[in-house]
C-alpha cells in the first residue's frame, strides 16, 4: 500500500512539475525601447529618413542601425527614391534604392516538389504570402532597426550616407519610378551606385538574382580615394522567418542566431541570457541586452527559424560577429507574445569579392545543393546543413532523419500523398522491429509472473543476517530470477526504437516538403492539426486512446493491477499534454504504430500463451533438489 501511495505521489508531482513549469520560471520580460529615441523618431520622422541623436566622435563606437546616424551637413538628394521588386520562380524580393535594402522577401514555391508554400497563418480559402522579413514593429523606434543587406561601419558619416542616401541603379530599364523585373530563367544583375564629393566616397552594391536557386551573390566595393574601406559589416535579418506564425512553441521555434565558428555550429537565442558550456539558460549576457559578440573564427553566419533562414558565407573565414537584439510586444487574437528581432553583423570585404547569400527554406537537400554550388563557383568549402537545428544529438537524428526523409520522400513519389507515405513507412519501421517486440514482451511476462516470488525474496533477505548460512542460497535465487525475467531486457529494446521517433521529427520539421501538405481533413502535415469544434483535436485524443489500449494490453514488470492501470493511463494523458500541438505528420505516425503495435501484440500474446504455464526456475530447481535428495532413503 505505501509503494502504490509512493508511486501516486510521484505522478502527480511529476505532472505538476511539467504543467507549472511556466508558472514557475515565466518568460523574462520584454526589453523597454528607447523612450527618448521613440519620442526624437515620431517627432522627427520624414518619409525617408529619420533623426536622432548626434553620433559621438570616440574611435570605437556600437554598430548603428540605418536611421541612428544622420550626415553633419544636409545633402540635396541626386536620385529618386525607387522600389524594385525582382520575380523568379521561387521567390520575390523588394529592394529599396534608399540604403540599398531588402524590405520583402516572399518564397513562392517549394524547389523540390515545385508545389506553391504560403505562410503559416495561410487557410485554403485565404492563401497568404510567406513573407520572411517582418515589418517594423508598432512601439519600437526606428532607429533601433537594421534592414536586410544593410552596410554599417565604425564610421557615423559613412553610416549616415550609405543608409540614408539614395543609391542609383543600373541594370534594370527604367531609370525613375518603380519597378518590376522578371527573372524567369538565368540570372540577372542590379548594380546599387552612389558617389560622394564631400567624403570621396564611391560604394557600389552589386546584386546578383537566380531564377533556378535560392541563393543570391553580392559583391561590394566601397572605396574612399580609391582604396577599399578598412572595414565594413553586413547585415543578415532581422529575424528572418515565417511571419505569419501565430505563437512560437517548443514545435516553431522563434528565429535565432546561427554560425559556424572555429569549425563548429553554433546558435545564438535572441533572448537577453547567454548560454553557459553545458546548454542551459545562466544569466543575463554581459555585453548586454541587445547585444553579442562572437569570437573566433567565423565560416558563415545567418538568422532563421525552424524552416527558413538567411545565411551569409564570406569568401574566406573573418572574425568580429555580432548579433543586435530588439525587444517588442507581438499581437495575436488571444495574447501578446515577447518577440525578438535579431538581426548578425558579418564582417565582409569592401574589394568587391563575392559573398554567397542564401535566403530560403533550411531544407537538407536544398542547403547541399547550395554548399555545393558555392564551392563551384570558388567560394568557401562549407556545409550550410549545419543551419538545421536537429536538437538532442543531432549528429544521431542528422544521420537517421537524412535516410528517412528519403524514404518518405520514394514512397510519396509511388502514392501521391506524404499522409500515406508516413503510414507505409510506419508500418515497415515496426515490421522490422517485431521481433525486438516480441522479445520485449516474453521480459516482462516472465518479470510480472515472477515478481511475487522476488518481492519474497526481497522480504527473506531484509531481516536476514550476513552469518546466516541461507542467505547465499537466496541471492542465488534472486540472481536466477533477475537474470531469466529482468524487465530491462524488455525495455532496452523497446528504447532502440526512441531514436527512429525523435529522427522523424526531425525530418517533418526539417523538410519543406512537408509544410502544407494535406492529408484527409490535416491541411499540414508539418504543423498542429486545426481544432475541431474550436478546442478539441482529433489526432491527439486518438493517439492518446490508442497508447491506453496498448499499455493495457502490453505485459509490465510489476504485478500490481493498480500500479498497471495507474500507468496506462498516466503516461497516456502526460503525452497528451506534450503533443497537444506536435506535428500532425508525427501524431500520425505514432498513431499508426500504436494500431500496429496493438495488433502485434495480439499475435504475441498468443503466440507466448504457453510460456506463462511454465513454472518459474527456482521452482524446477527446487523440484530437481528434493528429488536428488530422496533417492537415497528411497533406494
Amino acid at each position: 500500500m505505501k509503494q502504490q501511495q509512493r508511486f501516486i505521489v510521484a505522478l502527480v508531482v511529476s505532472a505538476a512539475v511539467l504543467i507549472l513549469w511556466n508558472y514557475v520560471f515565466p518568460p523574462a520580460k520584454p526589453l523597454q525601447p528607447n523612450v527618448n529615441a521613440n519620442a526624437n523618431a515620431n517627432a522627427n520622422a520624414q518619409p525617408s529618413t529619420t533623426s536622432s541623436p548626434q553620433p559621438t566622435s570616440q574611435p570605437t563606437t556600437r554598430a548603428k542601425p540605418a536611421q541612428a546616424v544622420q550626415a553633419s551637413a544636409p545633402t540635396a538628394e541626386p536620385n529618386p527614391q525607387r522600389k524594385l521588386r525582382i520575380v523568379t520562380p521561387l521567390y520575390e524580393a523588394t529592394l529599396d534604392t534608399h540604403g540599398a535594402v531588402a524590405t520583402s522577401w516572399i518564397i513562392t514555391r517549394n524547389k523540390n516538389t515545385g508545389r506553391e508554400i504560403y505562410a503559416a497563418n495561410s487557410t485554403r480559402s485565404n492563401p497568404e504570402p510567406l513573407e520572411l522579413i517582418p515589418p517594423p514593429p508598432a512601439g519600437v523606434a526606428l532607429d533601433q532597426l537594421f534592414r536586410p543587406l544593410q552596410i554599417v561601419t565604425d564610421e557615423p558619416t559613412v553610416d549616415a550616407l550609405l543608409s540614408g542616401r539614395n543609391f542609383r541603379v543600373s541594370g534594370p530599364n527604367a531609370e525613375s519610378g518603380d519597378e518590376t523585373i522578371n527573372v524567369p530563367s538565368g540570372s540577372q544583375q542590379i548594380d546599387f551606385v552612389i558617389h560622394d564629393d564631400a567624403t570621396a566616397l564611391d560604394a557600389t552594391k552589386r546584386i546578383t538574382f537566380f531564377a533556378d536557386r535560392y541563393s543570391t551573390e553580392v559583391e561590394l566595393k566601397i572605396l574612399r580615394n580609391n582604396q577599399p574601406l578598412p572595414q565594413a559589416r553586413l547585415a543578415i535579418g532581422p529575424s528572418i522567418g515565417d511571419q505569419g506564425i501565430e505563437h512560437h512553441t517548443f514545435y516553431t521555434v522563434a528565429p535565432e542566431g546561427v554560425a559556424v565558428v572555429d569549425g563548429k555550429a553554433e546558435r545564438f537565442p535572441a533572448e537577453p541570457i547567454h548560454r553557459n558550456a553545458g546548454g542551459w539558460f545562466s544569466s543575463p549576457r554581459p555585453e548586454g541586452a541587445d547585444l553579442q559578440k562572437v569570437g573566433g573564427s567565423v565560416s558563415w553566419a545567418g538568422v532563421g527559424d525552424t524552416y527558413f533562414g538567411m545565411i551569409a558565407v564570406p569568401p574566406k573565414p573573418v572574425s568580429g560577429l555580432e548579433y543586435r537584439t530588439v525587444a517588442y510586444e507581438h499581437k495575436t487574437n488571444d495574447k501578446p507574445e515577447q518577440r525578438f528581432l535579431i538581426t548578425g553583423l558579418l564582417p565582409v570585404p569592401t574589394d568587391g569579392a563575392k559573398i554567397e547569400i542564401y535566403v530560403g527554406p533550411k531544407d537538407h537537400r536544398l542547403l547541399d545543393q547550395a554548399s555545393k554550388e558555392i564551392a563551384k563557383a570558388g567560394g568557401a568549402q562549407v556545409d550550410l546543413g549545419e543551419a538545421i537545428n536537429y536538437g538532442f544529438l543531432a549528429w544521431m537524428r542528422r544521420a537517421l532523419a537524412v535516410p528517412i526523409l528519403f524514404s518518405i520522400n520514394a514512397l510519396q513519389k509511388t502514392t501521391g500523398s506524404y499522409g500515406v507515405a508516413i503510414i507505409l513507412f510506419t508500418i515497415f519501421i515496426y515490421s522490422l522491429f517485431f521481433p525486438l517486440k516480441w522479445q520485449s514482451s516474453r521480459k516482462m511476462k516472465k518479470a510480472q509472473k515472477y515478481a511475487p516470488r522476488m518481492k519474497e525474496l526481497q522480504e527473506k533477505l531484509k531481516g536476514m543476517k550476513q552469518s546466516d548460512p541461507r542467505m547465499k542460497e537466496l541471492q542465488m535465487e534472486q540472481l536466477r530470477l533477475m537474470k531469466e525475467a529482468n524487465p530491462l531486457g524488455g525495455c532496452l529494446p523497446l528504447l532502440i526504437q526512441m531514436p527512429f521517433l525523435f529522427a522523424l521529427y526531425s525530418a517533418i520539421t526539417i523538410s519543406i516538403d512537408f509544410r502544407q501538405a494535406s492529408f484527409l481533413w490535416i491541411p499540414d502535415l508539418s504543423g498542429p492539426e486545426p481544432y475541431f469544434l474550436s478546442f478539441l483535436r482529433v489526432l491527439p485524443i486518438l493517439f492518446a486512446g490508442s497508447m491506453i489500449v496498448l499499455q493495457l494490453l502490453t505485459p509490465q514488470p510489476s504485478a500490481d493491477p493498480l500500479q498497471r492501470k495507474m500507468m496506462a493511463v498516466g503516461m497516456p494523458l502526460f503525452m497528451l499534454y506534450i503533443l497537444w500541438s506536435a506535428p500532425a505528420g508525427l501524431l500520425l505516425y505514432w498513431l499508426v504504430g500504436n494500431i500496429v503495435g496493438f495488433v502485434q501484440q495480439m499475435l504475441i500474446n498468443r503466440l507466448t500463451k504457453t510460456d506463462e504455464e511454465a513454472p518459474p526456475p527456482d521452482e524446477k530447481g527446487a523440484k530437481k533438489k528434493s528429488a536428488k535428495k530422496l533417492k537415497p532413503a528411497e533406494a
